[in-house]
Formats: structure tokens, C-alpha cells, sequence
């Protein structure tokens, strides 16, 4: 583990050119550091004279930077002991990935309007393939053994295409297909991470990620967001700093629905192609684009940086459809594949090759037909919260299927309690965040049901849950 000096070396290595006086940059350091996690509250930081002779710089340099961090309450100096991070500094001290979960499935009875997770009913094709699967395959649906554990040919040509189309240069032999991109994320995760450098992560971020980040034994760094979404400039100076060897990213970020620009994106890509961390591009909701402006895949920019990409078919079709993939370089994706089908020996193959017919046939218009009445959901939603007079306020979503809704006054725990036993359920803010506190007061309300049940839903909040 480096020493706080150390960090602070890194991060003063990147900031030296022009960004104002030294004592400035050295107090920006250790507030960056603090905020992503890599020094903790309570953490004790060097001496003034053991930091300036760390750092090659004047005493006086350290004494100022101080002496604004405790002015800041970033600091806390007590006499004859060595300063460290203060209350504004509250670490990762992350919930475990059952606590973060408990919070979202719960399992106590059906709930009347199931706000709890973000998945989706249906699309009419899902209905329609099910309804006849043999002739919708093509075929029957008892395929050989049952078994594609390394992927369903017809659906690994069929994923290959669709990021083709999308402008990642796929190749057949660097696609994994796996149950799921909880599955994809989950194998990338473990495969590539460890102990000696954390994960980049939003600070708000989809809860399944942290269930792999402990699985593999590292621990997550946070990545500044804002309200309008991810602090590109920020989350690129601390990935120089820290150099981890993962940075998880999402399109359209989940929970919030916010997007990277194209300048934003390429300044992440171009930081995280200068210190070789790899990044996983998590699309899952990727091109559920609200504003009608769909957001292209990392891997699709020329920026020299290692990207994984990860998809499914779970938010555009159907929840119950367990299919998803990720693209990497063939000799990791050769590795993945295999461990992947030891785990479970894969998809059932007629799921497998639903998919695949689905990818390559409807794509597009299900794609359609989803983001339209995703519209018409979340404008009912508007329309309930305004005429129950609900002090709630959010971020317009670009994209995906989720409202990050700030309430007006109250716990986002208990709120989540409330909402659960009136029979609405809803995710408090505390299930999707790295650092405690980054989403105090939050809450996720998904907008994939019909208008009218998302009308019911919001009612049975505003008159048994508030």
C-alpha cells in the first residue's frame, strides 16, 4: 500500500504545470485523495517537515496547505500528535454486498407495485417467441445436450454484428457470452482485479459491482460525479494518481441516468490509456438513450486505452432473459470463456439461440418500442408526483430507465422501510454508494411499469410511504 506521501507525490507529479501556487495543489491532492477514498478519515498524514522533505518542497508550502486544510475541516491537528483527515473525510466503508442487496430484493411477499429493482416486463416479441418457441427458432427447442457452455454459435455472430454495427471491431473469437452482464461484470472483475490497486468506480454507483470487487480482494476507489454526472476532469486526475488496475464505468450511468460527453469520455480514456488501467464499459442500458442522442461504446474511440466492453438483452427485451456478453482482446476472452462455463456450463442452449434471433432480427424495433413507452412512464410519473404535491426533485435522465430522486426531508432508509411495508419498495440511495453519505437523501425509482401502475406506485408512496 503507498504511503500518503507517495500518493500525494503522484498526484502533484500530474498537477504541477500551472494549476496555481504549490500549497494550493498540495491541499487539492490530499482533498482529492480523501474524497476517492485512498485516504481515509482518520488516516494520519506525514509531519510538515517529514512531507516537505518527502515532497521536495518548503516547509512553508506544507504549512499553508495545512493550514487551509484545517480551516476546511479537511484536518485535525492536536499538539505534540501527527495531523490526520478530519470529519469532511469518510472513507469507503462500504456495505457489504448482501447488506446492499437485502435493501433492493426483498422477498417478504409479492410487492402491489414493485419499484425495488430496475428490470423490465416483457417486450411483445418475448411474448411472442415464448408463446411458439419451435417456430419462432426455427427448430425445436430441445437443441442437442442442452448445452452451449462456450456460446451459442448463432448468438456469438449475432453479438459480434451488433457491436460492429456500433463501431467496436469485434471479432467472433473475443466475445464471451455469459448468464447475464452481472455475470460478465462479475468474471471480468475477479479475473483482473486483486489486491494491490483498487477499482475505479462512480462514486454512486449499480450495487451488483461490489459483490466482485470483494470477490477478488481489492476495494473500490470512488470516481467524483456530480449532479449532471460524471467529474470527467476529476476522475481523470485521480486515475493518474492512483493507477488502479480497473475503472468500472456505465453508459447510461446507472442509477442516475446521466452520460459522459464525447470530450468527457475521451479525457477518462485518455488518462486511463496513459497509466494501463482497463476499462469496463458496463451497456446494459447503453442504448436506452431518452434524449433521442444514443451514446457510443468506449471501445469504439481510437484513445489507445484497454476496454472491455458488456452488454445484455435484459434491459431492452426482458428481465427473465439471462443473456449477456462481453468483447475483449481473444486471449483474455478465451480465458473468460472457459471459466465461465465451468461455473455453470452456460445459458440453456435454446435461451442462447432465442437471443441470438432476437438480437439479429428485433433489435431495433423493441429497442424502439422500449424507449417509447419509457416516455410515456416517465411522464405519468411526473404528472403523479406533481399532483400528489411531492417535494421530490431529480436530474432529467438522458437515458435508462431510472429517476435518482433527492428527497424534499427524511431518511432514504427509512423511507425505503415505509415504502416496503405499504407495498411499493423502492432502493435507497445507501445501496448504490462507494463512499457513506454520497447518496444521502436518495432514492431509485424505476419508470419501466405502464403509466397507469407507475401512476398507482407514486400515489401509494405519496399517501403511505411520505
Amino acid at each position: 500500500m503507498l504511503t500518503a506521501a507517495q500518493q500525494l507525490t503522484a498526484v502533484l507529479d500530474h498537477w504541477q504545470s500551472g494549476r496555481g501556487p504549490l500549497y494550493q495543489q498540495l491541499a487539492d491532492a490530499i482533498v482529492a485523495l480523501a474524497e476517492s477514498g485512498s485516504l481515509e478519515h482518520g488516516a494520519r498524514l506525514p509531519s510538515e517537515r517529514a512531507l516537505a522533505t518527502e515532497l521536495h518542497l518548503s516547509r512553508n508550502t506544507v504549512t499553508a496547505a495545512y493550514q487551509q486544510l484545517r480551516e476546511m475541516g479537511w484536518l485535525e491537528v492536536k499538539p505534540g500528535a501527527a495531523p490526520r483527515l478530519g470529519s469532511l473525510s469518510r472513507g469507503v466503508m462500504a456495505l457489504s454486498a448482501q447488506d446492499r442487496f437485502s435493501k433492493i430484493l426483498v422477498d417478504r411477499y409479492e410487492p402491489i407495485i414493485s419499484f425495488n429493482t430496475a428490470s423490465p416486463p416483457p417486450a411483445p416479441i418475448v411474448t411472442e417467441a415464448f408463446a411458439d418457441l419451435s417456430g419462432f427458432i426455427g427448430g425445436s427447442p430441445a437443441i442437442g445436450n442442452g448445452y452451449a457452455a462456450l456460446g451459442d454459435r448463432e448468438l456469438v455472430l449475432a453479438v459480434t454484428d451488433h457491436l460492429r454495427a456500433q463501431g467496436v471491431p469485434a471479432r467472433p473469437d473475443e466475445v464471451v457470452i455469459t448468464s447475464g452482464a452481472q455475470q460478465a461484470l462479475w468474471l471480468v472483475v475477479t479475473m483482473l482485479g486483486g489486491p494491490a490497486k483498487p477499482v475505479a468506480l462512480e462514486s454512486i454507483t449499480y450495487p451488483g459491482v461490489f459483490d466482485a470487487v470483494q470477490a477478488s480482494g481489492t476495494r473500490p476507489l470512488a470516481l467524483p460525479m456530480r449532479d449532471e454526472g460524471l467529474d470527467a476532469r476529476a476522475s481523470a486526475k485521480l486515475l493518474r494518481a492512483s493507477r488502479p488496475d480497473l475503472a468500472y464505468l456505465t453508459t447510461f450511468h446507472n442509477p442516475t441516468g446521466t452520460a459522459m460527453s464525447e470530450e468527457a469520455a475521451l479525457e477518462v480514456l485518455g488518462a486511463a490509456a496513459a497509466v494501463g488501467t482497463t476499462v469496463i464499459d458496463d451497456r446494459t442500458i447503453g442504448d436506452l438513450a431518452l434524449d433521442g442522442s444514443p451514446r457510443r461504446p468506449l471501445a469504439s474511440y481510437a484513445s489507445g486505452a484497454s476496454v472491455i466492453t458488456v452488454g445484455g438483452m435484459s434491459k431492452v427485451f426482458w428481465g427473465g432473459l439471462r443473456i449477456g456478453w462481453l468483447h475483449t482482446n481473444a486471449t483474455l476472452a478465451a480465458q473468460l470463456r472457459h471459466r465461465r462455463a465451468a461455473m455453470d456450463l452456460g445459458s440453456p442452449a435454446v435461451f442462447q439461440r432465442i437471443a441470438a434471433r432476437m438480437l439479429r432480427e428485433h433489435y431495433q424495433e423493441t429497442l424502439t418500442w422500449r424507449i417509447a413507452v419509457l416516455r410515456e412512464s416517465l411522464d405519468a410519473t411526473r404528472g403523479a408526483v406533481k399532483e400528489h404535491g411531492l417535494d421530490w426533485t431529480w436530474h432529467e435522465p438522458e437515458g435508462g430507465p431510472s429517476l435518482w430522486v433527492r428527497l424534499g426531508e427524511g431518511n432514504a432508509d427509512k423511507f425505503a422501510e415505509r415504502s416496503s411495508a405499504a407495498g411499493a419498495p423502492v432502493a435507497p440511495g445507501s445501496s448504490f454508494e462507494v463512499i457513506p453519505g454520497a447518496a444521502a437523501g436518495h432514492f431509485r425509482l424505476p419508470f419501466y411499469l405502464p403509466p397507469e401502475q407507475m401512476r398507482l406506485g407514486v400515489k401509494m408512496l405519496a399517501e403511505r410511504a411520505a
